[in-house]
């Protein structure tokens, strides 16, 4: 009876190990499905990655081109607004040469025998002669 039973517990423990090898080859199958499903997200995912690259390169290049255009804008902007602010500041200085000029003939009308050719607007005449102006201290 030793035999048979050591027959018996061989053959359950082919049936077991044989049961066991047949979860492990289902396990591995499983693994290999999930793995499959894995490998098919990541290249799905690197697809879209390198799209989106692709598009972010392009947006980037746009975007540096519509900033130089703005700069290139911004640039001919200041130099427009400094042509305007020298022609201001050349009339207000011709507008004042002017009058300073036509204010020279009138003190020289009122003030007669005073030679006024080199006043200047930092100049005044006070008591028939021609002296600095003061300038007050801050």
């Amino acid at each position: 009876m030793p035999l048979r039973v050591e027959i018996a517990e061989l053959k359950y423990a082919a049936k077991t190990s044989e049961a066991k090898m047949k979860k492990l080859e289902d396990q591995c199958l499983d693994r290999e499905v999930k793995l499959g499903v894995a490998e098919a997200a990541l290249e799905a995912k690197t697809k879209a990655s390198d799209l989106l690259e692709v598009e972010f390169v392009k947006l980037q290049a746009e975007q540096v081109k519509a900033l130089a255009a703005k700069d290139q804008e911004l640039a001919s902007q200041e130099e427009r607004f400094e042509k305007a602010e020298k022609e201001l500041i050349d009339d207000a200085v011709g507008a004042f040469a002017d009058g300073f000029a036509e204010a020279l003939a009138q003190a020289a009308c009122a003030n007669l025998g005073i030679d006024v050719s080199s006043c200047d607007p930092l100049n005044q005449i006070v008591e028939g002669k021609i002296v600095p102006v003061e300038v007050p201290e801050d």
